[in-house]
């Protein structure tokens, strides 16, 4: 008797647990599971699409950071501009040390062009010191 309580009881936490994935995967739409419409074997195989599934979604495309477009300000003509866009850069160079290496090499880019005036290669040099 107490074995087939623990069986019973382990088969409905399972049929739960199924239950939730599915809705979680499937959407509102899933229906709550009963006894008579789904057996071991379809629950093993709505688990195996679920599953399929949330590996699917954990592949994100690629996407342009945001720093990216900052550092096309770096090109504009303004000095209001190129000023905020670098301190905007170093301030997020500083917060994410992971992307410091990338915006220094784009400040390095950006002092490699000699179309630049002396203030700006100062402003840039600062920021780098900065970091």
């Amino acid at each position: 008797m107490k074995k087939r309580t623990v069986s019973s009881s382990l088969l409905n936490s399972l049929k739960n647990i199924v239950a939730k994935t599915k809705r979680r995967f499937f959407g509102a739409s899933a229906h709550l599971l009963n006894d008579d419409k789904v057996s071991f074997a379809e629950a093993i195989d709505i688990q195996r699409e679920a599953y399929i599934k949330s590996l699917k979604r954990s592949i994100k495309p690629d996407r342009t950071p945001p720093y990216l477009e900052l550092a096309a300000q770096l090109l504009a003509d303004e000095p209001q501009i190129f000023e905020a866009a670098a301190h905007h850069l170093t301030a997020i160079a500083k917060s994410r040390r992971k992307y410091a290496p990338e915006i220094k090499a784009i400040f390095a880019e950006i002092i490699a062009n000699k179309k630049l005036s002396q203030e700006k290669l100062d402003y840039i040099n600062a920021r780098i010191n900065e970091i």
